[in-house]
């Protein structure tokens, strides 16, 4: 009866342990997104290691991990956190999206396909147009312009505010030889975001297509 009791005990305590772990894990993830929105990104980074190193089990924080070694120009890094996550949680489409997206980053545009499409299948997913925007890109690297036109009109269908899928649609009509459709999207690029990169690179393919953006 003493040895079972004991079990019992030691049984209860680490269940106890794994609990405060996760409570903690849970509060250094809050705090590395935290850290993240105020651009303190050392923290961030730090903090949401923390999380894994206390609670690994946990996708949502390898998910963060990649998401940020992935904006830091660390891509094996982040590889290795998404596919953890995806391990972890085959359905989560958004590590199944961002383990694409570590694959283009490093030029592997097949894979990437492959995995914006497991995460399109995933009923959860909550920005398709993401996905098929990423997937129009790498179609275009590919060079499989009649894909890239597909995904970047199905992502403009979800999303039609999203400018870099009306210019990089425009690229892909280009390249197509079909200039003057090309013009009405780079067109609706510059209009939607006239001051960020995509809108600028807009005027100037308008102006080599003799638009005069």
């Amino acid at each position: 009866v003493v040895l079972a009791l004991f079990v019992l005990a030691e049984g209860c305590r680490s269940a106890e342990d794994r609990q405060v772990r996760r409570l903690q894990a849970r509060a250094a993830y809050e705090q590395g997104l935290k850290g993240l929105s105020e651009k303190r990104v050392t923290l961030g980074l730090t903090s949401l290691q923390e999380a894994v190193s206390l609670d690994p089990d946990n996708p949502l924080y390898r998910n963060a991990l990649g998401v940020v070694n992935l904006d830091l120009g660390r891509k094996a890094e982040a590889q290795e956190q998404f596919q953890k996550a995806v391990a972890l949680d085959p359905t989560y489409a958004e590590a199944q999206h961002n383990l694409g997206l570590a694959h283009a980053e490093q030029g592997r545009f097949e894979e990437a396909v492959a995995l914006y499409r497991k995460a399109l299948v995933q009923p959860t997913y909550a920005s398709p147009d993401l996905a098929y925007h990423n997937m129009g890109y790498a179609y275009l690297n590919l060079r499989k312009l009649k894909e890239a036109e597909e995904a970047f009109r199905l992502a403009i269908q979800l999303e039609s505010k999203r400018a870099s899928a009306h210019y990089w649609l425009g690229v892909v009509l280009v390249e197509s030889g079909r200039r003057e459709e090309a013009k009405g999207s780079l067109r609706t690029a510059r209009d939607l975001d006239p001051g960020s990169i995509i809108g600028r690179s807009a005027v100037e393919v308008l102006k080599a297509l003799g638009d005069g953006g």
